[in-house]
């Protein structure tokens, strides 16, 4: 029965009994006529009443707060017993509660406010609360989750304040408006739905408090509860505590307020910046005010995660978990991280964007307070994905906060972004616009990863300043842009995230861990069907070797390369390198393998009678330079084309060519019948592989994954057999043809496909 319907039947009961008592009898001896025992008073009379309280109510009178704990508003007190305010007043250096209020009003107020709750919470509420099932939720739903909704609105709050900073890019003074404090309260069904052990991880955040929970209990904040169940008063619930509650503050303060994070707060400040509060507080103080944030990093500044105190589901639970390195741990990394020759010499030169990446390296990945055992499980990251490297025992400072917890420590490894393969973007101003395109790409957090292995290169600002197009590094009001010259209008625009992302994969391959500095290597980078090729200590890729197909192209396509180490070791994940090319290096674009093949007219092409091959045999259409019959849509073509030496030798044994001869100057002429031409094609389509018919994720060169037997275009099999040095292909029964070695077997790789030179022909 409701305490309502109890009253509501107490009350018609005594009615009903005003017409049978007798004249002789007192009415005030009717037991109908008794307050129930459960009904007690307000939170205010109930203390009094108690009278070991004097101190805690003589602090909610001098706050201001007695009309609200003796008034009709719901709510739930905590309170501690005169004992535990005496030890209180000593600790903080005052002799009374009249003097605590005399020297520090705001103190008392906030302290008082600290243990006055919004809403009347009752133990099942305090232990599990739901704050989107309410009291309807199933068992099943009080199972789920139980617990994480662990702090709770109080009537404390700091008064609002003047402060200057940036509103709207400009400087400026406003009213900074500040959100009542959350109270924590955790229970041991918070801890076993982590999975933790309460008292240990209890303890390492109030070490001068002792974890002394049974059963479905809790503790609020820095105390114990000592009653077995909830106290019903007339306007809500009543604990008692064996500890006045320390009124705790935003992470961002309290770190504000210790001179031994300084240097982070200075680093975070610069991103600082006011946001309009919520229209009801602006309604509600009569005039506009605002909150301190700070941009693109976490609003460890903010009371509340979210401006409604609707959002219970969140306002509730929401907590930042920070690992904040002090001012010696920050200098000493920097000491030991940046160098004056990578252009870095002080905390102010470093570039916005580096700044970012650091300070969001040291939040946890997740939307609620982390505690140690979960950081010695593992399974702990930073909002990147990567590890959260420190030991807990290690840490100095184990700081509680009202919208999170602190994680201070006076020693720091490098982030893993920082001491992974993308590092040097990081560690060097020669690399400002990679770190940009690195940033565009939202690629950091895949090359950061501890479970792969990379090798990177890393291209200069001056390889983007000469690219073709150029690209730069502006500074607008809009803070720093990565853009591209556009030709058609003659103007820079920002780079785009798909055009950073194709940058970024061509300067990155997988499942590698160096590059040779003898011998020749393929590389398979982040972009299928994309190579380097490493030869003798060079390197290009496959876009620019395929260069040298060009009659008219002179030079080599291979450049000089240099490994960029971290400090003289490698890097986390792998090894990065620079190049010597002028420009950036780029994935094969443009006319591919079939137009090759389809407009071979001059005889200083290394395929010129392959290419004459294929129109004498019809399969290729000259009005589009196509070849229809062999290329489509989405279809990959590998091909095997012999040498011009190749045929030239074996021209006789050509099928359909008994009519064709080859001149002086390499052309071929004479012209096949009608069914030598249909005998010619079916022939040149065994050299041909197609994606169509076949399955393979790499084209052929030594020691790739293409290897095995594959349905040919011609309807027959080719048999492809690769190791680390060589690479040959044959027919069914026929003598094995070796790749050539005047390209060092090293293919010519297209957007559409591949072709291999052979040194004979298939038989």
């Amino acid at each position: 029965m409701t305490k309502t319907r109890r009253l509501l039947r107490v009350c018609s009961l005594s009615v009903a009994a005003a017409f049978v008592v007798s004249c002789q009898e007192s009415v005030s001896e009717s037991d109908h006529y008794q307050t129930p025992d459960w009904l007690k008073g307000n939170a205010y009379e109930v203390l009094a009443q108690e009278g070991n309280h004097t101190m805690f109510l003589k602090g909610i009178e001098l706050s201001g707060y007695r009309p609200i704990v003796e008034g009709k508003s719901i709510m739930t007190v905590m309170a501690p017993n005169d004992d535990a305010f005496a030890k209180f007043l000593q600790q903080q250096g005052y002799s009374s509660v009249e003097d605590m209020q005399a020297k520090a009003p705001v103190q008392l107020k906030n302290t008082i406010g600290y243990h006055l709750m919004y809403y009347a919470y009752d133990w099942d509420k305090l232990v599990n609360f739901r704050p989107n099932e309410g009291d309807g939720a199933s068992q099943e739903q009080k199972q789920l989750e139980a617990g994480m909704w662990y702090k709770h609105r109080t009537h404390s709050a700091d008064d609002m304040e003047q402060m200057r900073g940036k509103l709207n890019s400009v400087d400026t003074t406003v009213t900074v408006y500040h959100y009542e404090r959350f109270l924590p309260v955790l229970s041991n069904r918070f801890f076993a739905t982590k999975g933790i052990d309460a008292k240990a991880n209890y303890e390492y955040f109030y070490p001068n408090s002792t974890w002394s929970v049974s059963g479905d209990g809790f503790q609020v904040s820095n105390a114990s509860v000592t009653d077995q169940a909830a106290v019903i008063t007339d306007n809500g619930y009543l604990y008692h505590v064996d500890q006045v509650l320390n009124p705790l503050e935003t992470i961002y303060k309290t770190l504000k307020q210790n001179p031994n994070y300084s240097k982070y707060i200075g680093l975070y400040d610069q991103y600082a910046e006011f946001t309009e509060a919520a229209t009801e507080t602006s309604e509600k103080v009569g005039q506009v005010v605002y909150t301190l944030t700070h941009g693109v990093l976490p609003n460890i500044a903010m009371e509340w995660p979210s401006t409604s105190y609707l959002a219970m589901s969140v306002i509730e639970r929401h907590g930042y978990s920070i690992f904040a390195p002090s001012d010696q741990a920050i200098d000493r990394f920097f000491q030991n991280y940046w160098t004056a020759e990578g252009g870095y010499k002080s905390l102010a030169d470093l570039d916005p964007l580096v700044l970012r990446y650091f300070l969001m390296q040291s939040f946890a990945n997740v939307s609620e307070p982390v505690f140690p055992d979960e950081i010695r499980k593992g399974t702990v990251t930073t909002v990147f994905g990567t590890p959260i490297n420190i030991n807990p025992d290690e840490v100095d400072d184990r700081l509680m906060c009202e919208n999170g917890v602190v994680y201070g420590m006076n020693d720091m490894d490098a982030p893993a972004i920082f001491s992974a393969v993308v590092g040097p973007a990081f560690k060097d101003t020669t690399y400002q616009c990679y770190l940009y395109t690195l940033d565009k790409s939202d690629l950091v957090l895949s090359l950061a990863s501890n479970k792969s292995e990379f090798v990177t290169l890393i291209p200069t600002n001056k390889q983007y300043r000469q690219n073709d197009p150029a690209m730069r590094l502006n500074t607008t009001t809009a803070g720093r842009l990565l853009e591209v010259y556009s030709d058609v209008d003659g103007n820079y625009a920002t780079m785009g995230q798909s055009q950073a992302q194709d940058i970024v994969n061509m300067h990155t391959a997988p499942n590698i861990n160096a590059l040779k500095s003898e011998g020749t290597q393929v590389v398979e980078t982040n972009v299928a069907f994309n190579y380097w090729f490493v030869h003798d200590g060079k390197i290009t890729t496959n876009a620019r070797f395929n260069e040298q197909l060009n009659p008219e192209y002179t030079g080599s396509p291979f450049v000089g390369f240099t490994e960029i180490s971290n400090n003289g070791s490698p890097w986390s994940n792998g090894r990065a390198y620079a190049y010597d090319a002028t420009n950036l290096f780029t994935q094969a674009t443009g006319d591919g393998m079939e137009h090759l093949l389809a407009v071979g007219n001059d005889k200083n092409y290394a395929y010129y009678l392959f290419a004459q091959l294929l129109q004498k045999a019809g399969l290729v259409d000259a009005k589009t330079s196509t070849m229809p019959s062999l290329a489509s849509l989405g279809n990959r073509l590998v091909a095997f084309v012999p040498t011009n030496e190749a045929i030239t030798q074996n021209l006789a044994k050509i099928p359909g060519t008994a009519r064709l001869t080859i001149g002086a100057d390499g052309t071929l002429s004479g012209s096949p019948t009608s069914t030598q031409k249909a005998e010619l094609a079916g022939y040149l389509r065994g050299y041909f592989v197609s994606s169509l018919m076949n399955t393979f994720t790499s084209y052929p060169y030594p020691g790739s994954s293409f290897k095995g037997t594959f349905l040919t275009m011609g309807g027959g099999e080719l048999t492809v057999n690769s190791s680390d040095s060589s690479l040959t292909v044959s027919t069914d029964g026929g003598t094995p043809v070796a790749v050539s070695q005047k390209y060092y077997g090293l293919p010519f790789a297209y957007s559409d496909g591949c072709l291999q030179f052979i040194d004979g022909i298939l038989e």
